[in-house]
């Protein structure tokens, strides 16, 4: 690899690199395997999954998405500056009292997962006297938050008069493990509360349900970790989606020392042979994981070069000594996780998944990216 080429040159010793067309390669990829008339959402929560959900979402409208899915309502307000007007764009926190105004204003849909949620914007509606869009969210083994089948059974349609019902959905628990009888039990559950709601879009398939089959796909997918191309977001099947975050270090210094001495707190790594030592402007206050400490790997110049020592705040240590004296000095770039050395292994490493590994990444990365196009400004 040698020097790592970015777009602009980098004034911090920590560069993240967001490659936008990874991210529409992905999307197309996602609508691709889509049985006729199925739509792909996109979920951009936390960030993006830590790519940047300005710059995500302003391809992703660009490339055709129009419906997205947002954790908090602060989130869903930044994106309606980015989206055009014929955007959906739901929330999935709860609905909170006090709130209905910001989502008629913004027109925002809420995702409604309590009875309590339904009452608080049914009556908001009666209220305006106007019918604001809503999804509902069902429960059927995730058991986090969701209508219940009973409550779902029970709920009489007077409780939604004032309320326009635009998707239901839920959410699978182990879409990851395809073989397991979560998946079909839950499908089946789906099948039954939606009846329901027959004019409502459908949607169960998140990244790894959209792998589960067509059977699983009905009117809405909802990808979010298959964006970032990690190859843990799919399951089975052939890989076909490409990484979109890519995270390299600056070398700060490099030390040679003997063998028997060590290196980093609490003195973990000893030496066993003369070696150079090279400091890198990363650590745990980064998202860099602390568990990466003696296992890790970086990536330079077609090498695996191992983490040795602590992995502290603000820097780790590698071992650069079989890479050639001259291959390798202060200044040049390692690549963390990226093209060579994918996030999914890194976070394996660590006891983690990619998708906390993405979304721990510090503000002490700049960011750069690959493939922009210029924000469409949403009006309220």
């Amino acid at each position: 690899m040698g020097k790592t080429i970015f777009p602009y040159s980098s004034s911090l010793p920590l560069a993240l690199i967001t490659d936008l067309e990874a991210v529409a390669h992905n999307y197309h990829t996602l609508c691709s395997d889509l049985k006729k008339g199925t739509l792909c959402a996109t979920v951009l929560k936390a960030n993006a999954y830590g790519m940047g959900v300005k710059e995500v979402a302003a391809r992703l409208y660009h490339e055709g998405c129009r419906h997205f899915f947002l954790a908090y309502l602060s989130e869903a307000i930044e994106l309606k500056n980015v989206v055009g007007h014929d955007s959906f764009i739901y929330v999935l926190a709860d609905l909170r009292q006090g709130d209905e105004e910001l989502y008629a204003l913004y027109n925002l849909i809420p995702v409604l997962s309590s009875l309590s949620q339904i009452q608080i914007w049914n009556a908001f509606c009666q209220r305006k006297q106007k019918c604001y869009k809503a999804a509902l969210h069902f429960d059927t083994g995730m058991t986090r938050t969701g209508l219940t089948p009973r409550v779902v059974k029970n709920l009489e349609l007077s409780a939604l008069s004032h309320i326009e019902i635009m998707c239901v959905m839920s959410h699978l628990a182990c879409p990851y493990q395809p073989t397991h009888p979560m998946n079909e039990a839950q499908r089946l559950a789906f099948d039954e509360l939606r009846m329901r709601f027959p004019f409502a879009l459908g949607s169960l398939a998140n990244s790894g349900g959209v792998c589960l089959g067509r059977s699983y796909q009905y009117d809405l997918i909802r990808p979010g970790s298959a964006l970032t191309g990690c190859r843990s977001s799919v399951p089975m099947g052939e890989y076909r989606l490409k990484p979109v975050l890519k995270a390299y270090a600056q070398i700060l210094q490099i030390n040679e020392i003997q063998r028997g001495e060590s290196v980093g707190y609490d003195t973990t790594f000893i030496a066993a042979r003369p070696s150079r030592i090279a400091t890198l402007g990363v650590g745990y206050a980064d998202g860099y994981p602390r568990n990466l400490s003696n296992r890790g790997e970086v990536y330079f110049a077609g090498q695996r070069l191992p983490v040795v020592g602590r992995v502290s705040m603000d820097l780790i240590t590698i071992d650069i000594t079989d890479v050639p004296l001259d291959k390798i000095h202060c200044g040049d770039w390692v690549e963390l996780f990226g093209d060579n050395l994918l996030a999914h292994e890194v976070a394996e490493k660590a006891g983690t998944i990619s998708n906390e590994l993405f979304t721990r990444l510090g503000p002490r990365f700049e960011r750069f990216y690959v493939g922009a196009v210029q924000q469409t400004l949403g009006v309220a």
